[in-house]
């Protein structure tokens, strides 16, 4: 009968749509979990980022602490060497300032001025200005003088100056020729080697202040 057909027809219809909506569950749940793990995988990225960028911001800002660390320690090192340094040559210094008032001082200058002789000879009949401290042109001129015109015969002109600890300073102004050898140079000359002896004296722990 016609009934029995429709009967029939919604029968089957109704299988046709539990196996196309089964088909489409199972489609649907494959895309879910495709989705699922491409978000769950999406979020595990992004936690490995995250975790990976706080590792190197925490591994930055280590490192920028050791960095500031060094530099500190540096800055303290250095700041401790130029304390002695300036220590050592304040005493250095009165040591020098002994040494100009002692009796081997005169010594001292006779060979500095042998020296200066040697150099200035091609200029003998030229006049010398001779820079000398006014202690050093009081107790030492005449000697001075003497010494200079062994192989001078030009007109030794006396000039006296506080900028220097002892020592001379030739000047011939005619040639524009300057001479320092007064201590005060020889110290600078030889600033390089002294704060190496200091420091490498401080490294081994030898020095007591």
């Amino acid at each position: 009968t016609i009934e029995d057909k429709i009967k029939l027809f919604y029968k089957l219809l109704n299988q046709s749509m539990d196996i196309h909506m089964a088909e489409d569950l199972k489609e649907l749940e494959a895309t879910y979990e495709v989705k699922v793990e491409k978000s769950k995988n999406n979020v595990d990225k992004e936690a490995k980022d995250i975790e990976e960028r706080a590792s190197k911001r925490a591994e930055i800002k280590r490192a920028e602490s050791i960095s500031k660390s060094k530099v500190i320690i540096k800055k303290d090192i250095m700041a401790l060497k130029e304390k002695y340094y300036y220590m050592f040559m304040d005493k250095f210094r009165n040591t020098l300032k002994e040494f100009i008032a002692s009796n081997e001082y005169k010594s001292y200058l006779s060979k500095i001025i042998s020296r200066l002789s040697e150099e200035i000879k091609s200029y003998a009949n030229e006049d010398v200005v001779v820079y000398v401290t006014n202690k050093d042109k009081e107790k030492y001129g005449e000697f001075i003088k003497g010494e200079i015109s062994k192989n001078n015969s030009g007109n030794i002109i006396f000039k006296t100056t506080e900028d220097i600890m002892g020592g001379i300073i030739a000047e011939i102004t005619e040639k524009n020729i300057k001479l320092d050898r007064s201590v005060d140079v020889i110290l600078e000359d030889n600033k390089t080697y002294i704060m190496q002896t200091i420091f490498e004296t401080l490294e081994a722990g030898d020095y007591n202040g």
